[in-house]
């Protein structure tokens, strides 16, 4: 469309407690030729209001909605921008002050991208024009898009009369503007625009058909008269007048037929084109209807599968919706791959595995003990009892499986043909079946007492009298010690060989369970008196008590002994040190949490309960790493011994194994006393350096393999802070940008080799220094600080040799492989800059939209990277020097804090701000796999020959094993989603979603839901 002449009109919506800002705001763009409606005092709410408002929305070229808090908290600006929304207003979101932690936000702003407009943050005058050309940009057509807004909302007034519709070239314009909204993205065509046009020309095409035929008829009159006058002067003519009159009359009539065909063909196209839009225009709604429904289901707990499921629909929908791509990235980080479910229709009380971890059995509320295969949740038989099963017991063997009823009924069954060997019949209830460490007995936790049975005869060999039901039961892993807990609150530690006891902590109320430390130094009871109490073995007597919220439901210990989980009916997950009893993380639920479980090599922490979800934490800094909705409320969890499997049962009676062996693509963890700022592989592959705020930069040396050891050193301490950490291209130096807020003279880089024995302190006149980077050769290590000066230091002696100014602040360094270019990010001025170091000169400005956190070359030297706070990734050619943009560019959700090619340049790994480290292939241009942290990453490396990455988030470095990292390409997200999902929507939740749409299953090789 051609540009209009006439002045850009605009719609501010606002909180009036930013009045200052947009009085600022409106007279800014009125001098720049922006002619903004503006409330300044407030409509009052009369009978006219809404349609007030309305024009105004609907007679403006763009919706400008003032982001602040008090914005976000209005009624009316969320109707306004509602309103805006409905006409297909091009929404432009101004930030002028930032949102509220954890404030919710309509979907339409938070995927729109911002204009930053914040006081003493952003540049107001800089930033006005770029404001105006988000305004202007497609102004042409946008005001066509107003003007025929407001044409078509007068005839719908007016009752649709048919002087108000279009004619002439005013149709044709609107005609050829609705043909345009199909070439740009961002153009939408109302119902009542699309209405309006299309009724215009049907008007206009009976307009036509009407005078033509009434030409017609007077034609036909004329001639007939004329042949009367004629037939009275001249007889003789007759004949030959007559003939005359019939062709004329024949040609007028063919003239007639050929312009109405001509229009009947002119309609039909335009009605193909019409519906063609039509059709196009709905389809995409529906699927960024069904997108944003994604994202809202995303973010409520246990509905990963719903927004998973909406997402793949509007995928299916509009194919290359980035917004669908993004929710199915995030969910399929947390959802695991389901290998079988069964229901069997009863609550289920316990899991457990068989000792060689080839199957694994259930207990449940309608008496069944149900084995099933660990390879593939094959169900292998069940037997059957009198009473709820509350507990079963594999023998040492795997040979023997034991079953304990509410009924008291001991029964030993063969655990591979389910026949029954023997029972046995005690008064009252059998509540916990324990397996001895040695296997040859087995505890037996009843109504007022404990049993052990001699598993080589299977026979009770000994029974204690208890005071209370005796709920749970435990042996420590040598076998010499058994915990006993009580519905009285009593904990008794006995030795099992001696037959000597010691009481343990004292509850007020009902212990749940109870629990050795795997060192067998300590025991752990929790229960409903709200705490979880702590002893030492040896000794008894009580060591802690930690209060909870609520009940507290289920305790067990990490593989060393050194810290416990408690979960609880105050919905809280807590990972408490054993030794002090001080708490060390905090994880929460939505509800009740009843059950936890720790990984064998104490990574993972699952946890389910009320909120019909099973999470899995990491165990060192919290992240939750995946999330299972489940369709009951959770009951009972299991890892199989190498965490490649997870066992769920719920009060539903499901009984699901999952494939979570993708957890296995974290190989390790590497936990520090404070925030990790650094973590990078020396490049000869010996080494990892770490730089964290304990100001320590530690040197962690890895074994031949590649893998971390227990073995690290201090190089140097600083006195700041340090950020910025680089290591030299032949692994002797380490080079770590320190700051002090307090002291400038700790404003510097330390310089210090490998071993820590020498060190350098280069100074930039006391100035914050933000980046630092060392030369191919590894003779130089250039700086820069916050005043844009670029110091080029000799490693060998600490000696400046150059210096490089620029008007910019500088964020980030990168040095190209044959130390030719500088490149750098900047502060401010929405660019990345790049220098030729030996002619000292500038030789590109890279326009980005953003603070440039990030810059990395290639290890080939034919690309630059550069990572922007505006969540976009860019390529640039290095090759040929020109440093022109490559095709396509990259996406995350948050800043792009660090940036790192792998060793082949076939993968760049992206770690971002919202805490997650993104995988992009070179060559397919898209992203093929996302990894969770539990903050912003702030730093990423690759070893040597690629198989190792090392993140750094929070107190933790990650470490990474990248061949087991999964690659899902975009051609197969849509089956990778629905692989992870066990059922499509039923009829009842299709509908509430799609509304009066036919049913169809999303993911077609998967049943309908319940």
């Amino acid at each position: 469309m051609e540009e209009s002449s006439r002045k850009t009109n605009i719609f501010i919506s606002y909180s009036r407690k930013d009045k200052l800002f947009v009085r600022k705001l409106n007279d800014a763009l009125d001098a720049l030729g922006v002619d903004a409606w503006v409330d300044w005092e407030g409509i009052e709410l009369a009978s006219d209001w809404m349609a007030r408002i309305t024009a105004a929305i609907e007679g403006g070229d763009a919706f400008v909605f003032v982001i602040s808090p008090d914005s976000l908290k209005s009624k009316v600006c969320l109707q306004e921008l509602e309103l805006g929304i409905a006409s297909n207003k091009k929404i432009i979101p101004v930030l002028y002050r930032e949102p509220e932690k954890r404030q919710k936000m309509h979907p339409k702003l938070a995927s729109t991208n911002w204009v930053y407009l914040r006081t003493k943050k952003d540049d107001f005058k800089a930033t006005i024009p770029k404001l105006v050309e988000a305004i202007q940009t497609d102004l042409g057509w946008v005001q066509q898009h107003t003007r025929l807004l407001q044409r078509a909302s007068e005839w719908e007034l007016k009752q649709r009369n048919r002087s108000y519709l279009l004619q002439g070239s005013d149709l044709e314009d609107g005609e050829r503007w609705m043909t345009a909204s199909t070439t740009g993205p961002n153009r939408s065509v109302n119902s009542i625009q699309a209405e309006y046009i299309s009724t215009s020309r049907k008007v206009a095409i009976q307009r036509q058909r009407n005078l033509t035929i009434g030409v017609g008829a007077m034609l036909i009159l004329s001639i007939f008269f004329g042949i009367f006058a004629l037939r009275q002067r001249n007889l003789a003519l007759a004949s030959e007048q007559e003939a005359l009159k019939k062709e004329q009359a024949r040609a007028a009539q063919q003239a007639i037929a050929e312009e109405q065909k001509a229009i009947a063909e002119e309609q039909k196209v335009i009605a193909e084109q019409q519906t063609v839009i039509a059709e196009e225009n709905a389809q995409k709604a529906k699927a960024q209807r069904s997108a944003a429904e994604a994202k809202i289901y995303q973010d409520r707990v246990g509905e990963l599968d719903t927004s998973t499921l909406l997402a793949v629909n509007a995928l299916q929908q509009l194919p290359g919706l980035e917004d669908a791509e993004n929710i199915l990235r995030h969910n399929i980080t947390l959802l695991p791959i389901p290998i079988n479910q069964v229901n069997l229709e009863a609550r289920i009380w316990t899991i457990q595995t068989s000792p060689d971890q080839s199957k694994f059995v259930t207990s449940d509320s309608d008496g069944k003990a149900c084995v099933f295969s660990m390879e593939d949740g094959t169900q292998l038989f069940c037997t059957q009892h009198d009473g709820i099963v509350y507990d079963t017991s594999f023998s040492e063997d795997g040979e023997i499986l034991a079953t304990g009823t509410e009924k008291g009924v001991l029964t030993f069954w063969n655990a591979d043909t389910g026949e029954q060997i023997k029972s046995m019949k005690f008064e009252g209830t059998i509540w916990d079946l324990s397996p001895h460490p040695g296997g040859r007995w087995l505890g037996v936790g009843r109504s007022n007492a404990i049993s052990m049975i001699d598993m080589t005869d299977m026979t009770e060999a000994l029974f204690i009298t208890q005071a209370g039901e005796v709920k749970t039961i435990d042996f420590d892993d040598s076998g010499s010690y058994m915990a006993i807990a009580t519905s009285k609150g009593n904990v008794t530690i006995w030795a099992v060989m001696g037959n000597q006891s010691v009481s343990g902590p004292k509850h007020n109320g009902e212990i749940i369970d109870i629990e050795f430390s795997p060192d067998g130094n300590w025991v752990i009871s929790v229960g409903q008196d709200s705490t979880a109490r702590g002893a030492q073995s040896r000794a008894g007597g009580q060591k802690y008590s930690i209060t909870h919220g609520d009940w507290v439901e289920d305790v067990t210990f990490g593989p060393d002994s050194s810290w416990f989980v408690t979960v609880s009916d105050d919905n809280t997950v807590r990972v408490i040190d054993t030794a002090t009893g001080q708490e060390r993380l905090r994880m929460a639920h939505a509800n009740f949490v009843q059950k936890v479980r720790v990984s064998r090599d104490g990574q993972w922490i699952a946890t389910t309960g009320y909120d019909k979800t099973l999470r899995i934490w990491d165990s060192a800094s919290g992240t939750e790493v995946m999330q299972i909705p489940l369709d009951g409320i959770g009951s009972s969890i299991r890892f199989n011994r190498d965490s490649t499997r997870m066992i769920i049962g719920d009060n539903d009676g499901n009984v699901t194994l999952w494939d979570i062996s993708q957890l296995k693509a974290r190989k390790g963890i590497l936990q520090f006393p404070e925030f990790v700022n650094e973590a990078h592989f020396s490049p000869d592959g010996k080494w990892l350096a770490v730089n964290s705020d304990d100001r320590n930069i530690w040197r962690v040396n890895l074994d031949e393999s590649g893998n971390a050891l227990d073995d690290r050193k201090v190089v140097h301490t600083t006195n700041g802070l340090t950020g910025d950490m680089v290591i030299s291209p032949d692994s002797q130096w380490v080079a770590a940008v320190e700051n002090d807020e307090n002291v400038a003279d700790y404003n510097r880089v330390v310089l210090v080799n490998a071993e820590g024995t020498t060190k350098f302190f280069l100074t930039h006149d006391k100035q914050v220094i933000d980046a630092v980077v060392f030369t191919p050769d590894s003779r130089q290590v250039i700086t820069a600080d916050q005043q844009g000066i670029i110091n080029i230091w000799d490693v060998t002696n600490g000696e400046k040799v150059n210096t490089l100014v620029t008007d910019d602040v500088i964020l980030s360094l990168a040095v190209s492989p044959n130390g030719k270019y500088l490149a750098a990010g900047v502060e401010e001025n929405n660019h990345s800059i790049v220098w030729d170091l030996a002619a000292a000169s500038q030789i590109a400005t890279l326009p980005q939209i953003g603070r440039i956190k990030s810059v990395q070359f290639s290890n080939d030297g034919n690309l630059l990277a550069t990572g922007s706070s505006e969540t976009t990734i860019f390529l640039w050619n290095a090759a040929d020097g020109s440093f022109n943009r490559m095709d396509g560019e990259y996406s995350v959700n948050g800043e792009a804090l660090s940036m790192e090619f792998s060793p082949d340049d076939k993968q760049l790994a992206v770690g971002d701000s919202t805490g997650y480290v993104y995988l992009f292939d070179i060559g397919l241009n898209q992203e093929i796999a996302r990894l969770p942290h539990a903050d912003k990453v702030t730093s990423i490396s690759f070893t040597p020959d690629g198989a190792q990455l090392a993140t750094a988030s929070r107190k933790t470095v990650p470490l990474w094993n990248v061949p087991s990292i999964p690659h899902i390409v975009r051609e197969s997200l849509i089956e990778s989603a629905c692989a992870r999902m066990t059922h499509n929507f039923n009829q009842s939740i299709w509908g509430l979603l799609f509304f009066d749409e036919e049913y169809r299953p999303i993911c077609p090789n998967l049943a309908d839901g319940n």
